[in-house]
């Protein structure tokens, strides 16, 4: 499908139509092929993501993000004023 798809030019939206349409005439085996797949995939990325946060790169990376946070609060903290939204032109 990508293939036939490729030279055509389409729109995101238009894409995600004719995938959308393609999928609900998939015989309910094939679609269980792929759900499947994407089961084990997000099975296998639940527990990479576990094991990634015994790390201590993830506590580095878990403490610079609390910072971050830390120090756009107190920036932003004075500035409440609601600005007014930009004009289209």
């Amino acid at each position: 499908m990508r293939e036939d798809l490729k030279g055509q030019n389409l729109t995101f939206t238009e894409i995600a139509k004719l995938v959308g349409e393609n999928w609900q005439s998939l015989d309910p085996t094939e679609k269980e092929t792929y759900e499947s797949q994407a089961n084990a995939a997000k099975e296998k990325y639940h527990r990479n993501l576990s094991e990634y946060k015994k790390t201590p790169e993830y506590r580095r990376y878990s403490q610079y993000l609390h910072d971050f946070k830390e120090k756009q609060a107190k920036h932003n903290k004075g500035h409440d004023v609601a600005k007014r939204p930009k004009q289209r032109q």
